[in-house]
This record gives C-alpha cells, sequence and structure tokens, in this order.
C-alpha cells in the first residue's frame, strides 16, 4: 500500500495504485515502529508517491518537497548562492534545517556538516517509492532533531526487470538546462526469497546569471532603505532605483581627508592618479551572481535481502554519491583598515596632501620628502615620527575586478551502508537488528579571494628605492588610482582558498515489534490486542572542518573567515511504544485508540534528555475520524554548535546605528563615543556598513542545553460516505521550542543597544553593548577587529502555530454517464500559519509570519496551497494534469510597527510588499507502450516573473538578485520532457 498516514497518500501516489490494498496487510506508518492495519496515525503525515513526482518534472527529492505547503525554503539548494554549501536541505514549519530529521527507509541519512544537515541528493528520486513528511516531534520514535517533523524517504524494493529514465529540461529564455538520466536492475533469487536491486544516476545543471534576467541585471533599492546610486541616472525599475555596492573598482579611502579640495570628506580616486569626494557611486554586482548555480551529481547503490529462514532475513543497503556545486559571486570586495606610509611613490602629490594633510609639491624623491615634513601634526607620535615612513591607518574600499569573480565550488563525496537481519520471534513479536556506518566528504575551493597580508605589504613603499618595505616578492601596490593595479599586483595578492571536511556517523539499533495478547494485555472492548514496540539504539556523530590557514586567520578579503572545527559526541538510547486499541465496533466508538510512546537519551555532552508522546484516535462513524497528539521532543546541540570555537566571521545583514545609514534606529553621539566611535566619525558615511552587511564573530558553544519542544496536533479527517472517493483532512498545530539554540541577529543585538527605545538611559553598560566590537577607525564591518558578537546559545523560544488542510477526490466520469471518459481526480494541500514568533534573550519576539526581512529571513506566507487537477482516461494510458500554486502576500518587517519589529517602523518608496502570487503547472504522461511511458510538462505556463524587492531586506543566503529564488519562480517558464523505458 502506498498511503502513509493520510489519505494524501492515496492521491499523491499513482492512480492505478491508490486504493487497493489487503483488508489484512499491516504497513508501518512514519511517526511510529508498530505495525497497523489502515492508514491513518494520530500525527498528520503527507506522502508524495513517484507518479506526482513525475508530473512536477521533477528529478530531485529537494524538487519534490519544496512546493509542499509545510516547507519554507530557506535552506540550502540549487537557487541559494551567497553562502551555498552546494548541498540540498528541508525546512518544515521554518523551525531550521536542523529541526528536520531525514530518514531512508527509517534510518538516518549521513549528514552533510558539522550542523548535522542532511543532503538529499544522495538519493535519486528515480530510486523513491514515496516520500513521507510528518510534521511536529518524534523524538520519543526516532530520536534527536525531530522538533519540526521527519522527513522519510522510502525505497523501492523487491524490484525485478530493468528500467531506463532520462529527462532534460530548459527555460524559455533557452537556459538553465537540466538533465538527468538514471538506471535501475532489479533480481529476485531463483527461490523467491530474495532480491538485489542496483540503480545508478547522473545529472548535471547548468548555471544562469543574474544578467539573463532584466529584473536581476541590476540591484535594485528602494530609496528609504538602502538609498539609490547617485550617479546612476533617473531610471526605475519597477519602482525601485538602482543601488549597489559602496565598495567601488576605482577605490576609495572611507577616511576623511586633511586637507585641499577634499578636505572634512570620504574620497574616491580618479585615473591617472587624482583624488576627488566620494560621488556616491556604487559598483553593481548583481549581473554576477546565480539565479541558479551550476550542479552535478552522479550517485549509485542498491538494496538487498535473502531471507534465510522465516526468522533470519538478512538485509543490507549501500548508498554512494558525488554532488558538486558551483556558486559565483562579483568580485571581492576589500573593505579593511590599512596602513599608508606618507612616502609610498605611487601617490600622487594630491592623494598624499587628502591622506596626510601636507602642502603638495613634486612628486619625485625630494618633493615626497620635503611634502611629508609638512604632514598633520594629528598623525605625528613618538613611535610614529614624522618623514616619509610615518603611517595612517585608513579605512580603504577597493572592488577587486581585476582579480575576477569569486567562485565557490563544493564537492561531496558521500556513502553510507546499512547491514541488518529481522524475522520473527514467535507469539506475533518480530525483530530488526541493524548497524549502519556513513561518511561524507567535503571540499571546497573559494577561487579568485586575495590576501590581506599582502595587500597591507603592498601599501608600504620605501620612495627611494622603490620597492615594499616587507622586502620580498612584495609587488608595490597601485591602489592610488583607479584601474592601476598591474598584473604583477594582481599575482602577488590572488589567492585561491581550501576548505575540507567530513561527517561521520555510526548507528547501531535493535527493535522487537508485536502484540502482548499473548499475555492477554487486551481492553474487553477491542478486538485487537495492545501493540508495543521496544528497542535501544547507540548513536556516534563525528565531524571536522578544517580550512586552510588563510582561511582560518582571515588574511583574505572577500570570504568569510571560518574556524576549524572538530568533535563530536555520543548517545544512547532506548525506547517503548504502545498502540492501545480502547473501544470497536460500538455505537459511536467504531474504533478508540491511543498511542503512547518514550523515550530515553544519555549524550555524553548534553546529558540526559526524555521524550514522549500521547496520541488518540476516535472514531464515532464510519465518515467520521477525530485525532490528537501531545509530544514533548528535544534536539541534542549539534557538532557545530558545541564545539566551533569563537573566531568565525560573516557578513550578516545590518545597520550600523553610528553611521550615516543607521537604519531607523534612532540613538545618541554620547553612546556611540562610548562604545569606540571616534567623535569626528559620529554619524558619518565612513561608517556605512557595505551593502547593508556588517560583521559577525560566530562561535560554538560548549554548554549548550537539548531543546525542549511541546507540539500539540488536533484534527479530523472526513471519509463521507455519501460521496464516495472524497477524502477530507484538518489538523491544527501547535510546536513551542524552549532554549532555542541559534545566534542572535546582530541587528536586534544592535538595536538592543543604541536604541533610545530599548536603551532609553543610553547606557554603555547595557548588556547588548558588551558584544559590539569596533575597530580602532570605530567600524564594525571589518573581520576580526571590527564585529559584532553573535554566538550560539539557548537564547529563547519559538513559537508556530496553524493549520493543514488536505482534500482528495477521486471520480470515475462513467458514473456521470459518460462511459469510457476516464477519471478525474483532485488534491488540494494547504498550509495556514497563523503564528510565527522567535523570543530573543531580551524578551524581544519577533513576529514572522507574514513577513520577510533581516530578522526573518525568507518569506513566511500566511497561506499557502497547491491545487492539482488530473484526468485520466479508462485504460490509465493517458493522464493530464493541472496544478495550482497559491502564495498569500506578504510584507517587509520594516513596514510593521516599532513594537512588532525593534529597529523599524518607518515607510519606503516603494513599500515594500508582495502580493498574493499565483503560479500554474500543466503536464501529463503517456504510456505509449507497455515498456515506454513519456511525461512532458511546463512550469509556471504564464511565465511569470518573481517579486522584487531592495536587495538587502534579508541575509545574504535568503535574497537573490532582488528576489527569493528559493520562494518564487526566478527562472520564468520551464518546460521539461522525460521517458521510461521498461525492459
Amino acid at each position: 500500500m502506498l498511503g502513509a498516514a493520510t489519505a494524501s497518500a492515496l492521491s499523491l501516489s499513482a492512480p492505478a495504485r491508490a486504493a487497493d490494498a489487503d483488508a489484512t496487510e499491516t504497513v508501518v506508518v512514519t511517526g511510529s515502529r508498530i505495525p497497523q492495519v489502515g492508514i491513518y496515525s494520530s500525527s498528520p503525515v503527507t506522502a508524495l508517491g513517484d507518479h506526482e513526482m513525475k508530473l512536477e518534472g521533477t528529478t530531485s527529492i529537494s524538487g519534490a518537497l519544496q512546493t509542499l505547503p509545510s516547507v519554507v525554503n530557506d535552506g540550502d539548494g540549487n537557487s541559494v548562492n551567497n553562502g551555498t554549501a552546494g548541498i540540498a536541505t528541508v525546512d518544515l514549519r521554518n523551525l531550521g534545517t536542523k529541526r528536520t530529521l531525514v530518514l531512508v527507509d527509517g534510518k538516518r541519512l549521513v549528514a552533510a556538516d558539522a550542523s548535522l544537515d542532511v543532503d538529499t541528493n544522495q538519493i535519486p528520486a528515480a530510486m523513491v517509492e514515496r516520500i513521507e513528511v510528518l510534521t511536529g516531534g518524534a523524538s520519543a520514535v526516532y530520536g534527536s532533531d525531530v522538533v519540526a517533523g521527519v522527513v522519510n524517504i522510502i525505497l523501492k524494493k523487491d524490484f525485478e526487470g530493468m528500467t531506463l529514465d532520462s529527462q532534460f529540461s530548459s527555460t524559455d529564455h533557452s537556459d538553465g538546462a537540466t538533465n538527468d538520466s538514471s538506471f535501475m536492475l532489479g533480481v529476485n533469487s531463483g527461490d523467491g526469497k530474495g532480491n538485489i536491486t542496483i540503480y545508478g544516476e547522473y545529472a548535471h545543471r547548468d548555471g544562469v546569471q543574474g544578467a539573463a534576467r532584466d529584473f536581476s541585471t541590476h540591484a535594485l533599492a528602494a530609496t528609504n532603505y538602502t538609498g539609490c546610486a547617485a550617479t546612476q541616472p533617473a531610471t526605475h525599475f519597477g519602482g525601485f532605483c538602482f543601488s549597489g555596492s559602496g565598495t567601488i573598482s576605482e577605490g576609495r579611502i572611507k577616511s576623511k581627508s586633511l586637507a585641499g579640495p577634499t578636505a572634512g570628506t570620504t574620497t574616491m580616486f580618479t585615473s591617472g592618479g587624482g583624488i576627488a569626494t566620494y560621488d556616491k557611486r556604487t559598483f553593481n554586482f548583481a549581473p554576477f551572481q546565480y539565479l541558479q548555480t551550476q550542479g552535478q551529481r552522479y550517485a549509485f547503490g542498491g538494496n538487498a535481502h535473502y531471507q534465510i529462514t522465516p526468522g533470519i532475513d538478512f538485509y543490507s543497503r549501500l548508498t554512494f554519491s558525488n554532488n558538486t556545486a558551483t556558486s559565483q559571486l562579483a568580485a571581492s570586495p576589500l573593505t579593511a583598515n590599512f596602513n599608508v606610509n606618507c612616502g609610498n611613490p605611487l601617490m600622487s602629490a594630491a592623494v598624499r596632501q587628502a591622506i596626510f594633510g601636507t602642502t603638495p609639491g613634486p612628486n619625485d624623491l625630494a618633493g615626497i620628502t620635503a611634502q611629508c615634513a609638512t604632514e598633520s601634526p594629528t598623525l605625528v607620535s613618538a613611535t610614529n615620527p614624522i618623514g616619509i615612513f610615518n603611517t595612517r591607518l585608513v579605512s580603504t574600499a577597493l572592488r577587486l575586478t581585476q582579480v575576477g569573480p569569486r567562485i565557490g565550488d563544493n564537492e561531496y563525496d558521500a556513502y553510507q551502508i546499512v547491514l541488518g537481519a529481522r524475522g520473527g520471534l514467535g507469539y506475533g513479536w518480530n525483530y530488526d537488528i541493524s548497524a549502519q556506518y556513513g561518511r561524507n566528504t567535503r571540499s571546497g575551493d573559494a577561487l579568485n579571494d586575495a590576501l590581506k597580508q599582502n595587500f597591507q605589504n603592498g601599501l608600504l613603499v620605501d620612495p627611494t628605492a622603490g620597492n615594499c618595505i616587507s622586502g620580498g616578492s612584495c609587488s608595490p601596490l597601485n591602489f592610488f588610482s583607479a584601474g592601476a593595479l598591474t598584473p604583477a599586483n594582481i599575482n602577488y595578492i590572488r589567492e585561491d582558498l581550501v576548505r575540507i571536511g567530513a561527517v561521520e556517523q555510526m548507528d547501531v539499533q535493535a527493535t522487537a515489534t508485536g502484540d502482548l495478547g499473548f499475555a492477554g494485555i487486551q481492553s474487553p472492548w477491542a478486538k485487537e490486542p495492545v501493540g508495543a514496540a521496544i528497542g535501544v539504539e547507540y548513536r556516534q556523530e563525528h565531524s571536522n572542518d578544517l580550512p586552510d590557514n588563510n582561511l582560518q586567520t582571515g588574511n583574505l578579503v572577500g570570504n568569510q573567515s571560518v574556524a576549524a572545527t572538530s568533535g563530536g559526541f555520543d548517545v544512547g538510547e532506548g525506547y517503548l511504544e504502545f498502540r492501545v486499541p480502547l473501544i470497536e465496533d460500538a455505537p459511536f466508538f467504531e474504533s478508540l485508540e491511543a498511542n503512547l510512546a518514550y523515550r530515553y537519551d544519555h549524550y555524553n555532552t548534553a546529558g540526559d534528555a526524555d521524550s514522549y508522546n500521547i496520541g488518540l484516535q476516535w472514531q464515532p462513524i464510519d465518515d467520521l475520524r477525530f485525532r490528537g497528539s501531545f509530544q514533548r521532543a528535544v534536539r541534542a546541540p549539534n557538532v557545530s554548535e558545541l564545539f566551533t570555537p569563537a573566531g568565525g566571521s560573516s557578513a550578516n545583514a545590518g545597520r550600523d546605528p553610528c553611521s550615516a545609514n543607521g537604519g531607523g534606529v534612532v540613538t545618541t553621539a554620547a553612546l556611540c563615543e562610548a562604545t569606540g566611535v571616534p567623535v569626528a566619525s559620529v554619524f558619518s558615511s565612513s561608517l556605512n556598513c557595505p551593502t547593508n552587511q556588517c560583521q559577525a564573530a560566530t562561535g560554538g558553544n560548549p554548554f549548550l542545553k537539548p531543546e525542549t519542544s511541546d507540539s500539540w496536533t488536533l484534527g479530523l479527517v472526513l471519509t463521507p460516505t455519501f460521496i464516495p472517493g472524497l477524502t477530507t483532512t484538518i489538523d491544527y498545530y501547535n510546536i513551542k521550542i524552549g532554549g532555542f539554540i541559534e545566534a542572535t541577529p546582530i541587528s536586534s543585538i544592535l538595536a538592543a543597544c543604541y536604541s533610545t527605545t530599548l536603551n532609553p538611559t543610553q547606557s554603555a553598560a547595557n548588556p547588548s553593548c558588551s558584544f559590539i566590537h569596533r575597530d580602532a577607525l570605530g567600524q564594525i564591518d571589518t573581520a576580526n577587529s571590527g564585529f559584532v558578537v553573535s554566538a550560539e546559545g539557548n537564547i529563547g523560544e519559538d513559537k508556530v502555530q496553524g493549520f493543514d488542510v488536505e482534500l482528495n477526490y477521486d471520480k470515475d466520469l462513467s458514473d456521470l454517464g459518460w462511459s469510457g471518459a476516464g477519471s478525474l481526480s483532485m488534491n488540494v494541500v494547504g498550509t495556514l500559519v497563523t503564528v510565527n514568533n522567535s523570543t530573543l534573550a531580551d524578551g524581544t519576539i519577533l513576529h514572522c509570519a507574514g513577513v520577510w526581512g533581516t530578522n526573518c529571513g525568507e518569506p513566511q506566507n500566511r497561506f499557502k496551497s497547491n491545487v492539482r487537477l488530473t484526468w485520466t482516461d479508462n485504460k490509465s494510458d493517458f493522464s493530464l494534469s493541472l496544478r495550482w500554486r497559491h502564495l498569500s502576500g506578504v510584507e517587509f518587517e520594516g513596514n510593521l510597527p516599532a513594537a512588532i519589529a525593534p529597529g523599524f517602523g518607518f515607510a519606503n518608496n516603494p513599500t515594500l510588499q508582495f502580493p498574493a502570487y499565483d503560479y500554474f503547472d500543466l503536464s501529463g504522461t503517456w504510456s505509449v507502450a507497455d515498456a515506454i511511458d513519456l511525461r512532458a510538462g511546463v512550469r509556471n505556463i504564464l511565465g511569470k516573473d518573481p517579486p522584487l524587492t531592495d536587495n538587502n531586506t534579508a541575509p545574504a543566503s535568503d535574497i537573490n538578485n532582488n528576489t527569493f529564488p528559493n520562494t518564487y519562480d526566478a527562472l520564468g517558464r520551464v518546460i521539461f520532457v522525460g521517458a521510461t523505458i521498461k525492459l
């Protein structure tokens, strides 16, 4: 039976297989280990069958899941470019990918990184029979991580024969092509007691750059948020103005000029060694970024079993995959503080005057020496005497276009082997014992970065000899003239960075399932005895992440520093589960059943944890079933959260309240000065964080405790006998997580420190102010010197609440008098989010339902739904299907009142709101012959462009090219064709 816990499985699986099941057949439903008769459980489960995946034209598990209304696409994937790890993850209920557990046939899949995120690319879609998705806690059954829910990938088994499958897709712009080809071969043993099924897959995905679409060719901005580029023509796109990064290819000095025509201003270099007041021009980074990243995947593996006796059935599974992904960003933005010596001969007299406050003269050795003798007294000290070697620390900004775009290559090699045995124990009991080992290795290259120390060396030049003061192979950098870096300069500073790592997992478990009828444990009003499962499990997880020395020390300019991480944990677990039929076949009690489960975990790092669940199902009549459950779930901190040393850095969405671009946070000059801002720099543009991204110092915390969550679900299932073929489910969910492990957003830290509302006394002793570390120039946008500390902690709580709805209807048209006209089926899946709140450590509550933003991230549409209508001919040879995808409108969190979105509460032009969006997909399948099945379709048949926003209104890993390609169709119309050949 392909059905799972709700009738959604029936409509989402192949129509010919949907409803046929022996009444005595038992199935194991995701969320329970106890086999049962029937397809219902006390917790809602949705299933996606292989037929649905073919209608969608998806060739990956992540592609199949991302349109489910309960999934929020803020995990990684082929549309994440800035910050991508090159993996495909799943996030249920917008609670984070680390709170969704991914299983294969009920067993854990090896993770891809230290956060223990699972890359679903390890399993080819062609090998999948169905995917079952349970939302809500299930830690009592599966252990840690099942806070938001579990995704259980059920593989095809006992397959006999051979199939070849291939699919090609492309956009109507003739780009974004994907190719996927696979085979599956299965052989039964001669005695019918065993089977071996093997598979292989190759997939390739072309990248699509922002320059390929008009809406993503240029970085866009709202006038009151990022603001417009002053030197751009008065051209607007969709109501937005052109913007970009203030880190420009001409080069800038962000520290104030000390003399000359530019005195008192920040400056920019011009050609020929000139210098001018910075005119607010920007660099357009958008066309270099990918709307769809490049990718390639190889996978092979198989499963096998052989029954030696009725009591011993050996089984195994082997999976291997090689997955590569390539991302691209604009050339490195150098924004750092460097020392420059007055006598550097590559500076013109005008540049030297502006930087050192000197009186200009001839630019020969004598003239330089004389000019440096007139420098500003404010730069002279006993340790920094006047003269050609006197230095000034200046804030610089330069887009290294001559180095080339930043390219990220990530490659993963993952394998897992599972060995086990199962069989009967007698008295209606069965056992399952298994051991598994998996390893996932990662190799990451960051190409075309530059070394910060080499850049510093190249700025300190002896005018006597014209060589770098540091000596060696140093090439004096002609930084002081627009576009003047030489090939020798580029060769000296360019560097490719390397990062390698591995995750290992070992898991051993033993489970016994059966019923207690042999002991007479049975309700007097029930026909079935109490079902039970008991088991133990031992698991080890270990991860290491080894960046090269330049990444670890922050000796780079275009990427973020990464701390080396190594650590692991082990956990011993024991669990019990009971299914208790209370009443059966009685008036108003066709069925009343209770479900109970308990699990005890002991972690060598986080200590003890308990999880449990209580569920109840009541079917008063054949047409109606009520169900509800309460589940206490736990999530132990992962390797990254526990063991990442403090010191890693990342660019995070935020604006410095002490800069000229404070983001609406009202503060005082006195507090800015008290927290390290020089008096002359308060509220100046020299403190502006580039593209509204300030630096965060990140790190783990070995003292973290497990998160705990309480999940409530309450629902009903309608199967009206007077409307044959109709099934409807409505479920309420409520998930509240305590001890929520997360890094506090730096925008919240900055607001809590500086806001006159949140810190009314404007005291620098406010706890939030202690996390703000400014560099010598007062900035918080320089890695390893100017940053905001944002380490992991059990900082607060998170709550999500809403309703899930499913409707399935199958109708044979001959019932309407249209003999031979085939049948119609309808599937409706929808999720209404009423609450999505995060409470931070300081009590601030982020209300994220119906919004997106720097704190809330990816859009959280309040209502999402999919409606599919499928016609199938009377021979089931041909089907035609139309799908309608609906996403409700959302708005930027900054539009909300300051009481709801701290630090905001102001209007933007244009108004940052997205209307409701509707997409329509058309697809069909055709069995040309017994051995040949064809399929084709069009996604987004109307070619609707995505909604647009200011490119800085969300974290860079969510927003890309002025939109959210994880949530909305960024590529436009996509056409696919595929074929399956059965041999």
